[in-house]
């Protein structure tokens, strides 16, 4: 209020002068306070010209120029640019209006969708006003329209979380395309609600293309649970096994509660919020181990678990290494769950074709243990899920439950359609599906429908570098991925890779802002695709390696394994398809636009010959990636 006061005079003062030289700014409008709930904070001033949007972020008493104040203004254009539909296609020229500084504004052509920012000192306003007179535009704006617009924002995993934590739903937050998010969320609760009415037991699976959504569903289902009633008693938790994205949600909902209390006046320590975050999100490894090591025979506390990636659950030797146990992590969680002598419900949020290690059974390892249920244990079951989990299809990679000895019901809720992580277009997944399948004439009819998805290729590392500094501006993050068979890229400056295991390092590469050496904005260490998988960048460089590598003679992908000084072939089927699902992953990581790297290669370096990439590239070129 007091920072108003202050504003209001110097604001009137600003639109007097523009109305002085420019009679017809009359009809222009102007908005005070405008909320952007995706990054839950509001516009200081917004101004509709016919011609263009003036924002302005006005830090009161300021005598400099932050480059934080910066970055936050023009982060404030580009999600008007991209989730305003009032805004798409119209300049807009952010501002920074430091009120007590020197005037540092310099008049460039304003180019582009969102010009870069302006700063501003205690009277420069007015020459930006002048100088949205010079925009010329095919579209007019009018003032009464853009301030009715949609606002549609598609917040990535992280922002999701901590804006559903922190009690907002998903409506505000999902986009208009991805229609069915909010009701997957509901039928889920809405299930879970009824099983426990019954007194039943259900196993949920909500499936989806990569990025469609299926993280923050379930995070919403948590919520929701809780907040509705349909989980009385407060024990539901959200499992994964997946360490990078357990890792990372944890830390920044704990860091954006602790900034919330402590602006409202009521802090508490971080250790504190950590302990409770922790409660609600845990690694699944820890959930088995805390109640199969020294097991009792008891029911765990948790009424319902929500399984997120749950197509990467154990098979059964793995589960006899990790837990001691001669069964799958679908058998323990099923055996465990049903403990219970009242009700209980197994939320499994399922991916297809993103098992990318060794002992993953994708869906197929929940039908065998459904099937190996005695027939008394079987009746105590219900599964529900969309028909891909009981006919295959792609949100499955063709995987079905088949016969199962349990009743189940078919739902279409329970199906993610679009994918929400490439908000520019829905058919980046069918291009990535297109291409890690060898079908580059499908891939390029698809690339010609990314509308504003960016893809390029490149053989230069320095000039995907230069591009994802350039195009990642505000707070869009960009950042290096690779596969883990990559270890070529040691020659060219690569050889640290960011894996699942690194802890800290992994909250730090997606959290920290840009300048901090330690994020991924410092272009240094690539993750790589257990460090990466259900995260997401704005913008990603991929960074091709010789284990997987398009052979034009075949037409096929051919897939290979470095051993000491050498690749050899990979035979084994399933192998080979953990290969081709790395490559998934990594090319299903970017929101806005990504660029591949693959290397010149060395013909002195019988590890990096060029005829190990050249293949690969025109492959990517005649899939429809431009080169940059």
């Amino acid at each position: 209020t007091i920072a108003w006061q202050d504003a209001i005079p110097l604001l009137k003062a600003e639109i007097s002068n523009l109305l002085s030289n420019y009679p017809t700014a009359k009809d222009w409008h102007i908005g005070l306070e405008f909320p952007l709930y995706r990054l839950r904070s509001r516009l200081d001033v917004v101004i509709v010209a016919p011609q263009c949007l003036i924002v302005v972020e006005m830090k009161v008493g300021a005598s400099s120029y932050l480059s934080a104040d910066i970055n936050q203004a023009e982060t404030y254009a580009l999600d008007l640019r991209d989730f305003h539909s009032g805004s798409h296609s119209q300049t807009i020229i952010p501002v920074l209006w430091a009120t007590n500084a020197e005037q540092e504004f310099i008049s460039e052509p304003i180019t582009g969708d969102v010009a870069q920012v302006q700063k501003v000192g205690c009277a420069g306003l007015g020459q930006v006003f002048a100088l949205a007179e010079s925009v010329e535009s095919t579209q007019p704006l009018n003032g009464t329209d853009w301030n009715n617009s949609q606002y549609r924002p598609v917040p990535n995993v992280v922002e999701a979380a901590t804006s559903i934590f922190a009690g907002h739903d998903v409506r505000s937050i999902a986009q208009a395309d991805a229609e069915n998010l909010e009701e997957a969320a509901a039928m889920v609760v809405s299930l879970i609600k009824q099983t426990r009415d019954n007194q039943a037991k259900s196993l949920i699976f909500l499936t989806g293309v990569p990025g469609s959504g299926k993280t923050l569903a379930g995070l919403q289902a948590v919520h929701d649970a809780e907040t509705t009633g349909a989980d009385q008693e407060g024990d539901i938790v959200y499992l994964s096994g997946n360490t990078p994205l357990v890792v990372v949600l944890r830390e920044a909902l704990t860091e954006d509660e602790h900034s919330r209390l402590t602006a409202a006046g009521t802090p508490r320590t971080m250790a504190a919020i950590r302990r409770d975050v922790q409660a609600r999100i845990q690694h699944i490894n820890d959930f088995l181990k805390e109640y199969l090591i020294n097991d009792q025979g008891d029911p765990p506390h948790e009424h319902v678990i929500i399984f997120d990636e749950a197509q990467r659950a154990w098979d059964q030797s793995q589960g006899e290494r990790k837990f001691g146990r001669e069964a799958s992590e679908p058998e323990l969680l099923i055996e465990l769950m049903g403990r219970h002598s009242d009700w209980s419900a197994c939320v499994c949020l399922v991916g297809g074709g993103q098992e990318i290690n060794s002992g993953e059974e994708g869906i197929e390892g929940w039908a065998l243990a459904l099937r190996q249920l005695n027939a008394d244990e079987a009746k105590k079951w219900t599964v529900y899920g969309a028909a891909d989990v009981f006919s295959g299809g792609p949100t499955t990679n063709g995987q079905t439950l088949g016969e199962i000895p349990t009743a189940f019901q078919v739902l279409d809720q329970l199906q993610l359609r679009n994918s929400m992580r490439t908000f520019r277009t829905t058919r980046t997944s069918d291009w990535v599906r297109a291409v890690v399948n060898g079908n580059h004439t499908s891939a390029s009819e698809f690339a010609r429908e990314l509308r504003n998805y960016e893809i390029h290729v490149t053989r230069s590392l320095d000039s995907a570098k230069e591009w994802l500094l350039g195009v990642a501006r505000g707070d869009r993050r960009c950042g290096l991925v690779a596969s883990s068979g990559a270890s070529r890229h040691l020659a060219y400056g690569l050889g640290v890779q960011l894996t699942a295991m690194d802890d800290k390092k992994i909250a730090h590469w997606y959290l920290r802002p840009r300048g901090d050496i330690r994020s991924s904005f410092a272009l240094e260490i690539p993750a790589n695709e257990y460090a990466c998988q259900g995260l997401e960048l704005d913008f990603v460089g991929v960074c091709w390696g010789g284990d997987l590598r398009w052979d034009a003679n075949q037409g096929k992908w051919g897939h290979f394994q470095l051993r000491g000084p050498s690749w050899n072939n990979v035979n084994s089927d399933t192998k080979r398809q953990f290969i081709t699902n790395k490559y998934r992953v990594l090319l299903s990581r970017a929101r806005e636009g990504m660029v591949i790297y693959v290397p010149l290669g060395d013909p002195q370096d019988s590890t990096r010959l060029p005829e190990f990439y050249d293949p690969t590239f025109k492959f990517l070129i005649d899939a429809g990636a431009t080169e940059l």
